[in-house]
């Protein structure tokens, strides 16, 4: 089969082609007039066969639908590219406030199990945080930590080091997240430097998107998997 023949197919169904979608839509006309003529051989053309082909045909479009759709949201959601994952919750949590509602879905998603959360923001978002502070009371470290230079990544890179420094008494790295997104591209950067430094584990929250490609819904986080090798020497990684 040609390696194109699924763009050739849709232009037979699409209206703009006007041609192909006439033969297109001809074409499967006379399919369902076949298929529904076979019918009527088979049970007779009775009001109660007819009322029985319709029933049955509806009852198949809907099951088909209603298939397609579940494994649409296998996909969607079971699946997920090399590398990323479903994060484990996590007691401690770090953000870059820049919205409130991925930070809110950060939070919720990691509770029971999470602990503390560490904000980091700019004096813009400094009200963001004190409204999740609040939202959050004994959750939010309630002094946040505002950034003097957000285009300065070895800023961001120090704040983060800093905290897993002075992590609480019996908590290790892993039990501590950073989410990357939020700010600028250069926190989220130094954000990442530092927890290749750590070994820190990494997550970000993805958006639903409307047609016009507009985030309108904060979706579960996914963790970044590193190679085990990542942060090594070049030579190193060549040896192993």
């Amino acid at each position: 089969m040609p390696r194109n023949f699924s763009q050739a197919l849709k232009l037979f169904f699409n209206p703009e082609t006007v041609f192909p979608f006439l033969f297109g839509s001809t074409f499967l006309a006379v399919l369902g007039n076949s298929v529904y003529q076979l019918f009527t051989n088979m049970l007779g053309t009775s009001t109660r066969a007819v009322i029985g082909i319709t029933i049955g045909s509806l009852l198949v479009f809907f099951t088909s639908v209603l298939w397609f759709a579940y494994a649409l949201a296998r996909m969607d959601t079971g699946i997920r590219p090399r590398g990323k994952r479903a994060p484990a919750k996590r007691r401690g949590l770090i953000l870059l406030v820049s919205q409130a509602d991925p930070c809110r879905k950060a939070i919720e998603y990691h509770k029971p199990v999470i602990e503390k959360c560490w904000l980091i923001c700019s004096t813009q978002t400094l009200e963001i945080v004190n409204s999740l502070i609040q939202e959050y009371a004994g959750i939010c470290v309630s002094q946040p930590i505002v950034i003097t230079d957000v285009y300065d990544p070895l800023e961001f890179r120090n704040r983060v080091d800093e905290i897993y420094c002075r992590l609480p008494a019996g908590w290790g790295t892993s039990d501590v997240i950073a989410d990357y997104q939020g700010m600028t591209a250069h926190g989220s950067v130094g954000m990442v430097l530092a927890c290749l430094g750590t070994r820190g584990p990494l997550q970000y929250i993805p958006a639903r998107l409307d047609a016009q490609r507009k985030p309108i819904e904060a979706l579960d986080p996914i963790e970044i998997v590193l190679d085990g090798d990542l942060g090594k020497p070049k030579e190193e990684r060549v040896q192993n």
